[in-house]
């Protein structure tokens, strides 16, 4: 028990190192960018955002400055330097497209605006406040999620390109640092005025990206994911006829330094993918090894519980009572526990035993029948310590010492006060209960591959992490920590039974078949009608309880057809009258335990919970190298 109590802390712990998440859908769906750069060097950016789940509106910060680094002329300016930066934005539209319709061409055909305004509050809809920032706007755009809409964005950042003596460029943040959500699907489509024959692209950021051509005038760059907080930068190069208009010149020849710049770029990310393809093979490999290894321990955790259970016992019924210990103790040999069902057979037991005597409360108002129980015994020191504390419970702390009525026990524990009198007792006897269990030598200590087995199972939250961490390929390693808990929740809810366990368990069980066909027997095999009330008591923590009550009602009734329970006509039989009533309070009795510890524990919870407060490739690393970007995220 002590390794098992062991298993269980490391558990606990694990679900906090590792913790083990899935999402559905990314916080922001869909964020599509269109940038047409102009002939005067200008780019004009139209942005499609559609968010899932639910929002007031879009924060979008704008910003046309990224690096402060003074350009001087030389090759380390080409990249990082104020040369990238824009000079201004303007020209800023806001609109809406219905989710349905999200898409590139959608953006062509924006027929009406959200209006402008200085103020506005949570559940606005159609309305923007656009506020300048040191380095560009920010803009709080507010349309609610419940109108199925995506945010559409429409600017224009002066003088971005930059004209070489020998080549041009649009070197540009499309998205900056700041943006604060995962992004499930991003695109971004780079038009240049005119098609061109010699046209260069590369994309900076994380290396899960893409760039491609897209005609002879353009390029696409998609992210299947891009996690929040994650720059993304383009750069494309072309024949300075594509841009006549610009004003903006460097005045040094860069092509071979942007070419040599890009090169030892994406070295550095071939090497990071070659670096991060290395760990995903280690990773793979682990997790397939964790699987085998998981599974094969908790199969063998099983097999030696299955096999703790042979015995030589071989009978499918045995018709009497295999030990003479109490129902709680029989509770504890077939779970290793003690539930309310034990104080229920506790209580019919007492019944049985004369120590309580059950009678009908009689009320003509009353639709429903209601019991009271009395207590007979004076002395109760004879009885066991789980019997003690039944009675306590009854007699002392619901009823007046003397008796107590069952609608009375299952109201006790609606108030705060009352339910922790009821629980201190209710617990105190499942303690006791247990104790008398395990005195029994049921079960022995749990084998060593319980502990593995547990320890490796918790494996499984780290590869989970890892997986996630890594973007792992094989498509099961994300699910590790899930299955790590499923293998851990199997071989922590193993038995391993003694030899007096199994051969206990054994003759339990076919006693327990006996009860459930109790119906099919003839009656010359039936026990003695005086053994039924005690059949009934252990049938409660058997689990056929109501079973047996239905079947032994029909058997009353084929043993005793003449006779009445009416004590002033002739043939009046007093044991049926008793049976009869024990019978229909066994029900009564175990509904009332049920409503009374569910009543307790939801009043205590609740007392609790009120007082508490044409080239193209893979991305290079360096996303945010060059002027723009912006953040932004819902409100």
């Amino acid at each position: 028990m002590k390794r098992k109590f062991f298993s269980f802390v490391i558990l606990f712990l694990g679900l906090f190192a590792f913790p083990f998440v899935v999402s559905a859908k990314e916080p922001t769906e869909k964020f599509y960018m269109n940038i047409s750069l102009q002939e005067n060097g200008d780019i004009k950016v139209q942005e499609l955002i559609q968010l899932d789940g639910n929002y007031n509106g879009l924060s979008r910060e704008l910003e046309y400055l990224g690096k402060t680094k003074t350009f001087t002329g030389v090759k380390e300016d080409l990249e990082g330097s104020s040369l990238y930066n824009g000079e201004a934005i303007s020209d800023v539209f806001v609109s809406s497209v219905d989710e349905d319709d999200f898409s590139f061409e959608a953006m062509d055909h924006i027929s009406s605006y959200f209006e402008e305004t200085s103020y506005a509050v949570n559940g606005d809809s159609g309305v923007y406040t656009l506020r300048p920032a040191w380095d560009g706007v920010n803009l709080q755009i507010y349309n609610p999620s419940s109108l199925h809409e995506a945010f559409y964005i429409e600017y224009t950042v002066k003088n971005v390109a930059v004209v070489h003596n020998d080549i041009a460029e649009l070197a540009w943040n499309v998205l900056g640092d700041g943006y604060r959500e995962n992004i499930g699907d991003f695109q971004v489509r780079v038009t240049l005025p005119t098609s061109v024959s010699d046209l260069r692209m590369w994309l900076h950021g994380p290396l899960n990206g893409e760039i491609e051509p897209m005609g002879e005038n353009g390029s696409l760059v998609t992210y299947d994911f891009l996690g929040a907080y994650n720059a993304v930068s383009v750069r494309l190069m072309f024949p300075k006829e594509v841009i006549p208009e610009s004003t903006k010149f460097s005045g040094m020849d860069a092509r071979e330094d942007i070419l040599e710049i890009e090169q030892e770029l994406a070295d550095q990310a071939n090497l990071e993918r070659e670096r991060i393809a290395r760990e995903n093979l280690i990773v793979t490999i682990i997790s397939i090894a964790w699987y085998v290894a998981a599974i094969l321990l908790t199969i063998y955790a099983c097999y030696l519980s299955k096999k703790s259970l042979k015995t030589n016992f071989a009978m499918e019924y045995y018709r009497d009572f295999p030990a003479d210990y109490g129902p709680e103790v029989l509770e504890y040999l077939l779970k290793q526990n003690v539930t309310e069902d034990s104080l229920s057979a506790c209580i019919l037991n007492l019944i049985y035993k004369k120590a309580i005597k059950v009678e009908e409360v009689v009320e003509e108002k009353k639709k429903k029948k209601e019991y009271k129980l009395i207590l007979l015994a004076e002395n109760t020191s004879s009885y066991s310590e789980p019997e003690q504390k039944v009675i306590k419970l009854l007699f002392k702390d619901v009823g007046n010492g003397k008796e107590v009525n069952l609608t009375a026990f299952q109201k006790y524990g609606t108030a705060p006060s009352q339910a922790r009198t009821f629980m201190d007792t209710y617990n105190s006897f499942l303690r006791s209960a247990k104790s008398l269990g395990k005195k029994e030598k049921f079960f022995k200590t749990a084998p060593a591959v319980v502990t593995i087995s547990v320890l490796v199972s918790l494996l499984g939250f780290l590869i989970s992490f890892l997986a996630i961490s890594f973007d792992i390929s094989f498509f099961l390693a994300p699910f590790a920590g899930l299955l790590g808990i499923i293998l851990v929740i199997i071989v922590l809810t193993k038995k391993f039974y003694t030899k007096k366990g199994a051969e206990h368990h054994g003759k339990w069980m076919a006693h327990k078949r006996f009860l459930e066909d109790f119906g099919r027997m003839d009656e010359k095999e039936l026990p003695e009608v005086v053994l039924w009330d005690k059949y009934l008591v252990y049938a409660t923590v058997l689990g056929c309880a109501e079973t047996l009550s239905k079947q032994m009602k029909i058997k009353i009734d084929d043993l005793y057809p003449d006779t009445n329970i009416n004590p002033t006509v002739m043939g009046y039989n007093p044991f049926l009258t008793h049976y009869l009533l024990y019978s229909a309070v066994s029900s009564s009795i175990h509904q009332s335990v049920h409503t009374a510890v569910a009543s307790s524990r939801s009043s205590i919870a609740s007392s609790q919970s009120s007082s508490l407060g044409g080239f193209g490739g893979g991305a290079s690393m360096g996303g945010g190298s060059f002027g723009g970007g912006g953040g932004g995220g819902r409100f």
